[in-house]
């Protein structure tokens, strides 16, 4: 049995407006009650820009992490749906951006790193991209093992081989690598009609971390917690009878409005008592 109300509970940082400064940005997750800070590296500027961060930018960050006592846990890594592994006109920028994320994680003291495990992005999925994918992923899981870093791929809603918990979970054992673990996501279980708590018993342990939003058949983009279809007793009741020492994120996206911040306090008062509920019973 796990104690549910023990796992860290954080905020993905697009809930946040990027123009914020650190400070600022610690303070908001703080007030609002979050644990952290899922720090996010997307294919756009400047967010890109982080992989270049110096040693003095990755210690002053950390050390205002820790005044605010929170530390960074995960990573989301999104970038490589722009350069997937898969795509043999992008395969190196992708794995180059993977690498360098393996190296901020470990500067920053983030020991997971979420991985978009797509093989191509708007173009046909062969066996040839998909094995190319296999390859370079590969490649950068055993560069990870030289950082101790763990790359959790997530189950993605528009990637019909990696759309469902089981299908991640064979690909995980299959490649049977110690870096490479899972990254559940209700949401995007659910945007294709699939009920994310049964979907979630499929993971066999493999799960180390897990995106909690909720969702609509096809739309998975900060619907409001508690008015879709994601059963969220249900996929905690799954999370409370393993041995789970993991985290979970709230991830929904600000889109730069700094009106969005005060709903940031009812996301969590809803998550934090739906965890509670649970964890009491």
């Amino acid at each position: 049995m796990t104690n549910l109300e023990a796992i860290p509970l954080g905020i993905y940082e697009k809930g946040i407006p990027l123009a914020l400064p650190w400070k600022e940005k610690f303070q908001i997750a703080k007030k609002t009650g979050f644990d952290y800070i899922e720090l996010s590296i997307d294919g756009h500027s400047p967010r890109l820009q982080r992989l270049d961060w110096t040693d003095q930018d990755c210690t002053e960050l950390k050390a205002l992490a820790q005044q605010f006592q929170m530390p960074f846990r995960t990573m989301a890594l999104s970038a490589n749906r722009f350069f997937p592994l898969g795509d043999p006109l992008l395969s190196d920028q992708g794995i180059d951006i993977i690498k360098k994320a393996v190296q901020l994680a470990a500067r920053l003291d983030i020991p997971v790193i979420q991985l978009a495990p797509y093989d191509v992005y708007q173009k046909p999925s062969t066996p040839a991209t998909r094995a190319r994918f296999t390859a370079a992923l590969l490649s950068v899981l055993d560069f990870a093992r030289k950082y101790s870093i763990l790359l959790a791929m997530e189950v993605l809603e528009d990637v019909p081989h990696f759309c469902r918990i089981g299908q991640c979970t064979d690909y995980i054992r299959e490649l049977r690598h110690p870096q490479l673990k899972l990254y559940a996501d209700t949401g995007n279980l659910a945007y294709n009609g699939y009920d994310a708590a049964e979907e979630l018993t499929y993971a066999h342990g493999e799960i180390i971390a897990c995106h909690l939003k909720d969702a609509v058949f096809h739309n998975e983009h900060n619907v409001p917690f508690g008015s879709g279809l994601i059963d969220f007793n249900r996929c905690l009741h799954y999370f409370k009878h393993i041995p789970y020492e993991g985290t979970f994120t709230a991830e929904v996206w600000c889109e730069e409005d700094m009106s969005f911040i005060p709903q940031l306090s009812s996301i969590h008062r809803f998550l934090a008592a739906k965890i509670m509920e649970e964890n009491r019973k």
